[in-house]
């Protein structure tokens, strides 16, 4: 919302209660009503373990969602950029994934998402996917966010070690998704698939120490097993994205993920 200020485009922000995009004939209405030329498609079921107890709701969302918003940029000619995950991946790599590479989705969420991007591939709209890993933000409920508050509540943590992912800020992603939006006029003569996050990978617990590491809080974090942090949803052990296509294609720089994160930590203490 911040970046949209300082866009030349019309920007609006929506949410489900607004414009519920499970329902065709409501989302329908609001593109016209709006006269909507592109949509960034940032709405998903991400409750991962959660998920796995509702299995409707999540396909209704990143399934059903995703192919209503589809069906109306092909009925209207919208440009159309969905937003996806590294849970696609069944995490058995140990080099990071191409978009070339087979999909292989090991919980719900995955699958989910996964069917809303096949909806997107298998059809001929103005429509681009990005892939993204490990988001989080100066706003809402995210990974950083959580570790600054137990940080400042406790005197120690016991973070996941074994799995290993590159942290994306979300302010760097939109930034990415504005650019591609002002220098391509169209998609339909591109590939469909692409990966942005930010340079560079680490595991929980090392993100959890740079947290705190750069935010000066004086917290101990101690390796754990996924195994000893037992949860519904398996998780990928390894989702590291190779985001080459997305800056050979349109140009999108990267930068390291301990950069961008001090950016969003001067953000939230800005807010603080």
């Amino acid at each position: 919302m911040h970046l949209s200020k300082e866009s030349v485009h019309k920007f609006i922000f929506v949410n489900s209660k607004e414009c519920n995009i499970q329902e065709a004939s409501i989302l329908e209405k609001w593109i016209i009503d709006n006269s909507i030329d592109c949509i960034i498609n940032c709405a998903a079921y991400t409750a991962v373990d959660l998920a796995e107890e509702n299995e409707k709701e999540a396909f209704d969302v990143n399934y059903v969602g995703v192919k209503n918003i589809n069906d109306l940029s092909l009925k209207y000619d919208l440009k159309f950029i969905h937003i996806s995950t590294d849970y696609v991946f069944d995490g058995k790599k140990n080099t990071p994934y191409a978009t070339t590479d087979p999909t292989n989705p090991i919980g719900i969420y995955g699958k989910s998402k996964r069917m809303g991007e096949e909806v997107i591939i298998n059809s001929n709209s103005n429509s681009i996917i990005i892939r993204t890993s490990w988001l989080y933000s100066s706003f809402a409920n995210n990974f950083t966010k959580t570790m600054l508050r137990l940080g400042k509540e406790r005197s120690a943590l016991n973070v996941v070690a074994d799995q290993f992912g590159s942290p994306t800020y979300a302010r760097d992603l939109a930034t990415a998704i504005l650019y591609i939006i002002d220098i391509k006029k169209s998609f339909t003569d591109i590939e469909k698939i692409y990966h942005y996050s930010n340079e560079g990978s680490t595991n929980w617990s090392s993100f959890a120490r740079a947290i705190f590491n750069t935010a000066n809080i004086d917290c101990i974090v101690n390796d754990i097993t996924t195994d000893q942090y037992p949860t519904k949803a398996e998780r990928p052990k390894y989702s590291i994205l190779d985001s080459s296509k997305i800056t050979e294609v349109f140009g999108v720089s990267t930068r390291k993920w301990e950069e961008a994160l001090l950016d969003c930590i001067l953000a939230i203490e800005k807010e603080i």
